[in-house]
């Protein structure tokens, strides 16, 4: 910690101050995950059967997709 020569409290680190802000984020993010309705359990194991049978197709991730549009090519994300 820092402390100003004419104040008798200190202030933390600027890094400390961040990594206490991004704890606590991450708590607060875990929290709202744990208390919504949504079944994080299944679907990420959907999402990993997913990539799993990519694989098994042969898909190579380091390569881009070639039907990939860009906002200005095609759709740019809303229906109708």
């Amino acid at each position: 910690m820092r402390e100003d020569a004419g104040s008798k409290t200190s202030a933390p680190h600027p890094l400390e101050f961040l990594e206490e802000l991004e704890k606590q984020a991450s708590m607060e993010q875990e929290e709202l995950l744990r208390g919504s309705a949504t079944p994080w359990a299944r679907l990420l194991v959907e999402y990993a059967d997913a990539l799993n049978e990519l694989v098994a197709q042969g898909y190579r991730f380091d390569m881009p997709l070639q039907e990939t549009q860009s906002f200005d090519e095609g759709h740019a994300g809303g229906c109708g």
